[in-house]
């Protein structure tokens, strides 16, 4: 096991879970100058997971009279509590994890050559065999629950000697964690400030549970199963701080549907969640909307009625939209107000669509049809719509549509990296933070943890500020040419017809030939969108229907995408072995985005500007990612937003923009085309 670099200089803490130390125990120092007198030391202590740092002065005051032979030990021991166990982890080296295993802190550790190469701590990836070999014998002879575990779990995620594999090994470890979580759990119930003990009981409840339910222990399934519910239906909800506990214990069951359905009744574990709903109110309204997330999942995998669900939902989102209202942020409000419309239209309560339709529409004086989050100062507001107004009075109709190629509303990417280099340096945390991104199921869909991850995330952080505050900008101007009459689809055709977009592209499909134009299937969505504002600006009680223009335009962006490809060589499949046989599949849209790159190897002369556009609202999970969401059917009624039809409309125009030349080969015989 390699030694840890204690010159590193910079990093970041990878997920740190012992951030409260409790009074060290009362004893008599003793003389600790061999790794026995430090076991011992450990055996005779009631040490836990908020004790990480009086092991670490054991260590310490161990090292101050080391025996050579010992100094290995010591060294390893020290990381083996530092290092993190938890199924999250998955194999993958060059991020300084393996499966189940992780480092605390990662940087850069600087060569003597001057170059700078990643460094973590403990880095696991240099764990051996004899690693696991001591970690066994310490889980053997350990008599500390805690220390004990965490040697337990290093053996097991490290399935590297016999051992691991055993089942008895696998139920003694199982039933211990089950034994150091009730511990926690009741320690939690003390009570008192900065009282953490319920997170550690619920990490500690789920890797026993995860390592019974994959050994297929069924006694010990049955008992934790049985303890979860009990705890989820017992828990007080009047405690201070802890009704998270609550929703975790529900997402566990609800996260092993399958196991947990014929063993408890899944209509209680939500009958008590929407009680913990109801005491979140009074002080914590998001807290509350989150709740009601997880029992409209778990109603979905009963396959029964999420109507009372749903109506509470809504409830909450007028609450939410009256405390912004009082707050004189109506921007904020109106998108609650739609929300909570949205929801009573899939309901078809006719009252409702009604009381929310009139107060969407009083607040609707200030923004329509939008989705903002930046109440911006009066003086700013006021000088963008002047130059609004002034840009549509001294533009034609082709200029006005110049604009949404040009998108001036947005700054550059370099000014966007500047924008986030200047946050990382005045917000340390932050910077030095990994991040998870959780789809609005809790599911984690992808994570920051190295630095060059982080300053990615960072940079899509900077990235849907600067895009939320110039989408506001682009509603306003294309509402204001929409009312002008110097907007419409007659124009907008007569743009589109003179674009590559109307080439023809020939294609044989099983010897046939077939001719086909990109713009043929743009039209009836782009058609559509034109239609619906003239509908929705005729009556202002009509509902603008943003689901089938989004949807549309979504998908058919791709299919440009491809056409694209197509126009300029780059190929839009891939192969896949089966077996002796080798399938074609077509690329991903990420995969395409990559092709179209330009760089010195693969000169495409796209537009980098348009490409991370592009990317961020078709793709990028820290972005809209709308591609994925649309085509997997994640978006619910009142997640489909104005502002995605204006970037979806905005990527059509910045696609039309290029032109294509013939390459010759030489001898005259056209081989390809390239963008001009």
């Amino acid at each position: 096991m390699g030694k840890g670099d204690n010159k590193t200089k910079k990093g970041k803490i990878h997920n740190k879970s012992y951030g409260v130390s409790r009074p060290r125990p009362n004893k008599k120092k003793q003389n600790m100058n061999t790794s026995q007198n430090f076991y011992d030391y450990l055996d005779s202590s009631n040490f836990d997971c908020k004790s990480i740092s009086d092991i670490q002065s054991g260590l310490k005051e161990v090292c101050q009279d080391i025996k050579q032979e010992d100094a290995f030990i010591f060294d390893f021991e020290w990381q083996i509590f530092n290092i993190n166990k938890s199924f999250e982890y998955k194999m993958d080296k060059e991020k300084g994890t393996v499966n189940g295993l992780s480092y605390q802190f990662a940087g850069n550790r600087r060569l003597e050559d001057g170059t700078e190469i990643p460094h973590y701590f403990p880095d696991v990836s240099k764990l051996e065999k004899k690693d696991f070999e001591y970690c066994e014998k310490r889980y053997a002879d350990c008599k500390n629950l805690f220390a004990k575990t965490e040697y337990g779990l290093m053996v097991y995620f490290g399935k590297q000697t016999d051992y691991s594999k055993r089942i008895d090994f696998k139920k003694q470890l199982c039933n211990e964690l089950f034994t150091l979580a009730k511990e926690y759990y009741d320690k939690a119930m003390q009570g008192g400030e900065r009282n953490y003990y319920d997170l550690d009981f619920l990490k500690t409840l789920e890797l026993a549970f995860t390592i019974a339910e994959k050994a297929k222990l069924s006694d010990e399934v049955n008992t934790i199963s049985n303890y979860i519910f009990d705890t989820q239906q017992n828990w007080n909800i009047e405690q201070d701080g802890t009704l998270r506990v609550l929703v975790d214990l529900s997402c566990l069951m609800s996260d092993f549907f399958k196991i947990f359905k014929e063993k408890v009744d899944f209509n209680k574990i939500i009958s008590k969640n929407l009680e913990g709903a109801k005491k979140l109110e009074e002080t914590n309204i998001w807290g509350t909307h989150y709740v009601i997330d997880k029992v409209l999942i778990m109603e979905q995998q009963l396959g029964v009625s999420q109507e009372n669900s749903r109506r509470y939902k809504a409830s909450i989102y007028e609450k939410m939209m009256a405390d912004e209202e009082n707050k004189n942020r109506c921007i904020v409000a109106v998108d609650y107000a739609e929300k909570a419309l949205r929801l009573y239209q899939s309901l078809k309560d006719t009252d409702k669509i009604n009381e929310l339709n009139q107060k969407y529409n009083d607040l609707r004086g200030k923004i329509q049809l939008s989705k903002h989050y930046f109440e911006l100062p009066k003086e700013y507001s006021d000088k963008v719509a002047e130059n609004i107004d002034k840009a549509i009075s001294e533009s034609d109709e082709n200029e006005i549509l110049a604009y949404f190629i040009a998108t001036p509303w947005y700054d550059s990417i370099e000014q966007i990296q500047k924008n986030a280099d200047h946050t990382s340096k005045t917000a340390v945390l932050l910077s030095m933070t990994n991040t998870s991104i959780l789809d609005k199921f809790g599911n984690t869909i992808d994570v920051f943890r190295t630095d060059e991850e982080i300053k990615e995330h960072n940079f899509w952080q900077a990235y849907t500020f600067n895009n939320q505050l110039g989408t506001q900008t682009m509603h306003q101007f294309f509402i204001e040419a929409y009312k002008v009459g110097k907007l419409n689809y007659q124009f907008l055709m007569s743009y589109l017809e003179t674009t590559w977009l109307n080439d023809t592209i020939v294609r044989n499909y099983h010897s046939t030939q077939v001719e086909i134009r990109p713009l043929d299937t743009l039209k009836p969505s782009l058609k559509r969108l034109f239609s619906e504002l003239e509908l929705y600006f005729a009556d202002d009680k009509y509902t603008f229907d943003s689901v089938t223009i989004t949807d549309s335009l979504t998908l058919k962006i791709e299919s440009i995408l491809r056409n694209f490809c197509e126009k300029i060589g780059i190929l839009t499949f891939k192969l896949r072995q089966k077996g002796s046989d080798k399938l074609v599949m077509e690329k991903l849209l990420d995969d395409i985005l990559v092709d179209l790159k330009h760089s010195t190897e693969n000169s495409t002369n796209f537009d980098e500007e348009d490409r991370l556009f592009i990317k961020y609202v078709m793709t990028e999970k820290t972005g809209l990612n709308l591609r994925n969401k649309v085509a997997h059917g994640l978006m619910d009624l009142d997640e489909y937003a104005f502002g995605n039809i204006l970037l979806l409309f905005s990527i059509v125009m910045k696609l039309s923009k290029y032109k294509f030349t013939p390459i010759y080969s030489p001898d005259e015989v056209m081989s390809d085309e390239k963008i001009a």
